[in-house]
């Protein structure tokens, strides 16, 4: 089993570098806090064989939001530490419940091909149900309110002025990759980017970036990212197409290879961008035939 690597960010905090970037806080009486958990039981074990090996006790597992990639460490955990465990309300709902994920992405029952680890962690008891802005009860730490990514997305900010940013934020190179990253709530994600842009912080910890001290150009990347989203799909429907042919013609122009997973994600965040376009004023939907067909305003 490979060992966690560990960033010392100050003020009693490390960064655990991952596919998914989470936090190690110390707390008070030898006790720590995470910052998210990792997306399965081996990260959770990773985890727990650290803070044995540093001696100290879980105190509380903080989530972020219910993605399993921020809380599918959690079951493990708390099986074995009895741990308690913070979320909003609204993310709270979907850590104890997993499969709510899945069946939000597809609309309904979600078939088997996405009853999976990478869209339902197991789930997990939330002891401690915390609002989206202010001070997490019995810590030292804050509550940021992030918005878009997710429905009730949080980061959370150290006194030493650490703000793990949840996937408010992701790399250039995961951008690439996966042009249409999943949003929930366009207009909430840009109020996001705006917020994020002018917070001070000492050190921003994105999940899914590199750390960094000045966070305003990964800022305008990801700004970038979801105003050319917007563009394709504005370009596209200037030929009213249908919903499945404006889906597949987005597909093809930002070169996207589907699965059953990215389908769920690509479908459910590009009818987020829908939205955000209708309520801006500048698509329109008609229905035609029994099909649903998107034009310009």
């Amino acid at each position: 089993m490979s060992e966690l690597v560990l960033e010392d960010a100050g003020g009693g905090v490390r960064i655990v570098r991952g596919p998914t970037n989470l936090g190690i806080v110390d707390a008070a009486d030898g006790a720590a806090i995470l910052i998210d958990s990792g997306n399965d039981e081996d990260s959770g074990r990773k985890l727990l064989r650290r803070l044995e090996a540093d001696g100290v006790s879980l105190a509380l597992i903080v989530n972020t939001h219910s993605n399993a990639d921020h809380c599918g460490g959690n079951a493990f955990l708390q099986a074995r530490t009895g741990c308690r465990i913070a979320a909003t309300r609204e993310e709270a709902a979907f850590v104890e419940n997993p499969l709510l994920e899945p069946s939000l992405l597809w609309g309904g029952y979600p078939p088997a091909s996405l009853r999976n680890k990478f869209l339902m962690a197991k789930p997990s008891r939330v002891t401690d149900v915390i609002p989206q802005s202010g001070p997490i009860p019995g810590t030292d730490l804050e509550a940021i309110p992030l918005p878009g990514h997710f429905v009730g997305m949080i980061g959370v900010r150290t006194p030493g002025g650490v703000l793990f940013c949840a996937d408010a934020l992701a790399s250039a190179e995961i951008l690439a990759k996966y042009p249409v990253f999943f949003l929930y709530d366009v207009a909430a994600h840009y109020r996001t980017l705006d917020f994020l842009a002018s917070c001070p912080a000492e050190l921003f910890v994105p999940s899914h970036a590199a750390p960094a001290r000045e966070i305003g150009p990964l800022v305008e990347v990801n700004r970038r990212a979801v105003d050319r989203v917007n563009e394709v799909v504005l370009d596209l429907a200037r030929s009213e197409p249908t919903w499945e042919e404006l889906l597949a013609g987005l597909v093809t122009l930002l070169c996207i290879e589907l699965n059953h997973s990215q389908y769920a994600l690509v479908h459910s965040s590009i009818r987020a961008h829908l939205a955000y376009l209708a309520d801006s004023g500048t698509l329109s939907t008609r229905f035609e035939g029994g099909k649903l067909r998107i034009g310009r305003r």
